[in-house]
């Protein structure tokens, strides 16, 4: 029986980065139509159901692309960063890989129906971060860097009639402008941020604690606990101000593209994302890519990837093994020259 590290390598390099091997079932439905709904609703993907006012909104783009023979176009909305918490922070490990081939074998049936090529575009949202949750510049521009040479590698080793891309919000308008209108509109949002029951507050503000960096672009971690709370409340707000506005300047410019379908991550099961799509980052995880990171479950029979949470990880810590790896993607980032492995059955 092959060692441990060479069962590994040989699944990511024959399996894992092997951009051509995807098997996928053909689409079903009676129209074309119906079967490319079928695909994008199915909860293979996303695991829960669906939004109503996803799916309404989702169909309209479908119609829209079919009567006009538009090419479709994928965009895929996330953080722009690595979560601190993951032992590869700041850039991009195997979470990304995973989600990447995901989001292929997601969309590939659709696009070998059509005559024009399919696009998937990642929206990074980074811009302003480093306001909202004391995020270094620094560790998001190593991300973004990485993030978009990855996508270049994966695009020179796929034969698939599929492009993919990253945009930047921050291109997209003068951060000067957005963090003025951010700051003005944000005594509207507290209002009406106020105004929610208090479970569902305390549901949001616990979220925007997760993504606080005390120690980071400043020190806080000398705050008093009214201090912290004072920050986790702007920062919640400051964050929901930021996607309204951010809609305000670029939303006819870019989300509201005739022939692009909006998808989130599990984040967009939240407040905020009923009109859009929302799919788990692999075929076993729904822990959002950039928030969490890519391990392998390595059992007798097979091998599965996780992408896993900071709870999962102090969870299993101590059982996890660093395998070492040997794959032309260390010359990206020095994360993918090695893997974390838990051996047998997760207990999540």
């Amino acid at each position: 029986m092959d060692s441990l590290e060479t069962r590994v390598n040989n699944y990511i390099n024959d399996e894992l980065l092997n951009f051509n091997n995807i098997e996928t079932n053909p689409l079903e439905g009676n129209t074309l139509k119906d079967s490319i709904l079928n695909r994008l609703f199915s909860r293979k993907w996303s695991r829960k159901a669906q939004y109503d006012a996803a799916k309404e909104y989702t169909e309209e783009k479908v119609n829209t692309i079919l009567d006009n023979n538009l090419e479709f176009l994928f965009c895929f909305c996330f953080g722009g960063y690595k979560h601190f918490w993951t032992p590869t922070y700041p850039e991009p490990d195997w979470a990304e890989i995973f989600t990447i081939k995901y989001l292929m074998e997601y969309v590939l049936p659709i696009a070998e129906t059509q005559s024009k090529r399919t696009k998937i575009e990642f929206e990074s949202e980074e811009v302003a971060l480093t306001y909202m949750n004391n995020t270094p510049q620094e560790g998001m521009d190593k991300y973004n860097k990485a993030f978009k040479e990855l996508i270049n590698y994966v695009n020179g080793k796929t034969n698939y009639p599929i492009d993919l891309s990253v945009v930047l919000a921050r291109d997209f308008y003068d951060k000067d402008e957005l963090l003025k209108k951010m700051y003005e509109y944000q005594d509207e949002v507290k209002a009406r941020f106020d105004a929610l029951p208090e479970e569902e507050k305390e549901i949001r503000l616990k979220r925007a604690e997760t993504n606080i960096m005390w120690n980071g672009k400043e020190d806080l971690t000398n705050l008093s606990e009214e201090e912290r709370n004072k920050f986790i409340y702007e920062s919640r707000t400051l964050n929901e101000a930021f996607l309204d506005i951010d809609y305000e300047l670029r939303g006819k410019e870019y989300f509201e593209k005739e022939n692009l379908i909006p998808l989130l991550g599990s984040f967009g099961l939240g407040a905020g994302g009923e009109l859009w799509l929302h799919l788990a980052s692999n075929s076993s995880s729904m822990v959002d890519f950039w928030a969490g990171m890519g391990i392998l479950e390595v059992r007798e029979d097979k091998i599965i990837q996780k992408t896993i949470s900071k709870k999962q990880f102090e969870q299993i810590k101590n059982d996890l093994v660093k395998v070492q790896l040997n794959n032309n993607l260390t010359k990206i980032s020095d994360n993918y020259s090695w893997i974390y492995v838990y051996e047998g059955k997760l207990p999540f």
